[in-house]
């Protein structure tokens, strides 16, 4: 029985079956953190909102080139005035007091006239406004690229701890499954004891209670297995059972690390917080000078050509062309700019404020980081220990009990204390990666695609 649990106890046993040959933790994570990032559904939410900061980027840019329309106007009047009535009669006056049909008597004119179409052109020249709408589209888009490198980092670490809850839970099944056998044995030892006379019915009774226990244990760890399995799939956006592959346990994360300045620095250079903390310093800015814009002029080129009558004519007597220079300066507002201005500013100074904020606490989570790792690095060794030393006694408490020198209950027990050290130092181990899924987020040591 001794061999029997000790085999399949074992934190390694049946790893190497879990995966292909020479397939680590790391190849498999890396694996999973990709099929995520270019799947999960949340990601792509984050992806669609980048595309629409870019298309405001170009839309902000486009407010600088000119614009060209072309307008139409044809309309049927009544009880409009026509000037010719007004006119026809004058000119018959003149015509018969020269004697000559000089004037046109036919007039027909009314205001508006019947038909107007024209090409418009209209061109800034200089609107300060405009600037700081793109410099605002700019920051916004830096902002939400920042936010989606953000979820881009979270999902990575999530992935690989929901990988890791998954192997913890299977290492767990694997290790109870193992025991089962242990205790049928016991089962059946108990009951040729209680039939030869040398065991009272009590034995049998704690035997089936272990037993059962044993059971609840096993259908428990089962669950948060399967559990597992459905959140990797679920950050992978797949069928909630499909398969997830696992690795032997010493292929885990490496526990090298380097020193904690080290550390600071990298995530002070590369965490996309602090990259959303100076896109919202760059927007509060762009809205001051847009607030700023309102107490400056305003010039732009507008140009239009056309024909226009009672009827189309395309020729040189009835085109119509103009170009104007408009100047437009907001003189008074009632003090409303000057308060969009001063609500600016004191949104840059929040700004600042997040970013420093930011800052600490970036640097708190990557010393409390490392300082999980550095536990559960040492947890390691303790937990190895624990196993060798409760693998030992159970070696020896089944033998004094083989020889019926140990009773029924130090069996149980030793058994009981060797099964949760094994477990024990599964949990131990994925632990300790975990701790370094950990780091690695807030290090931000992981390098992401674009």
């Amino acid at each position: 029985m001794a061999g029997l649990l000790l085999a399949c106890t074992s934190p390694m046993a049946g790893a190497q079956t879990t995966a292909p040959a020479g397939e680590s933790a790391r190849t498999i994570l890396d694996g999973y953190v990709n099929e995520a990032i270019a799947a999960n559904l949340a990601l792509a939410q984050q992806t669609a909102a980048l595309r629409r900061a870019n298309a405001g980027v170009k839309e902000a840019n486009g407010r600088f080139l000119p614009s060209l329309g072309l307008n139409a106007r044809y309309s049927e009047f009544s009880g409009v005035i026509n000037i010719g009535d007004f006119i026809n009669p004058a000119y018959a006056a003149l015509n018969q007091l020269i004697g000559q049909e000089r004037f046109p008597t036919d007039i027909a004119a009314t205001l508006p006239l019947r038909q107007e179409t024209k090409l418009e052109l209209a061109l800034p020249l200089f609107n300060d406004a405009l600037f700081a709408s793109r410099a605002a589209a700019r920051a916004q888009r830096d902002l939400i690229g920042a936010g989606r490198a953000t979820a881009m980092r979270q999902l990575a670490a999530d992935v690989q701890l929901a990988w890791l809850g998954y192997a913890t839970a299977s290492r767990a099944v694997e290790t109870l499954d193992a025991t089962v056998p242990v205790l049928e044995e016991h089962l059946r030892v108990s009951q040729r004891l209680i039939d030869a006379g040398q065991a009272t019915p009590d034995v049998l009774l704690r035997a089936r209670a272990e037993r059962s226990e044993l059971q609840q244990q096993l259908d428990d760890a089962r669950r948060q297995r399967d559990a597992a399995r459905r959140a990797v799939n679920l950050l992978r956006n797949k069928d909630t059972d499909a398969e997830v592959r696992l690795a032997a346990d010493s292929s885990l994360l490496p526990v090298d690390t380097l020193a904690l300045d080290a550390l600071i620095a990298n995530a002070m250079t590369r965490r996309e917080e602090l990259a959303q903390a100076r896109g919202g310093i760059q927007l509060a800015r762009a809205q001051e000078r847009l607030a700023t814009s309102a107490f400056l002029p305003s010039l732009s080129l507008g140009a239009s050509y056309g024909v226009q009558g009672d009827r189309y004519r395309f020729d040189r007597n009835n085109d119509v062309g103009l170009a104007s220079l408009v100047l437009s300066w907001n003189l008074f507002n009632g003090t409303q700019d000057a308060a969009r201005r001063e609500q600016a500013r004191a949104l840059r100074s929040e700004a600042e404020y997040r970013q420093m904020e930011a800052q600490r606490a970036i640097h708190m989570q990557v010393e409390n980081a490392i300082d999980a790792v550095r536990v559960a690095r040492a947890g390691v060794t303790s937990a190895d220990d624990r196993l060798n030393a409760a693998q030992r006694a159970f070696t020896l408490v089944q033998r004094r009990y083989a020889e019926g020198l140990a009773t029924p209950v130090d069996f149980l027990s030793a058994r009981s204390a060797f099964t949760a050290a094994a477990i024990n130092q599964v949990i131990t181990r994925f632990t300790l990666a975990s701790r370094l899924v950990e780091l690695e987020r807030a290090a931000a040591l992981r390098s992401l695609p674009d």
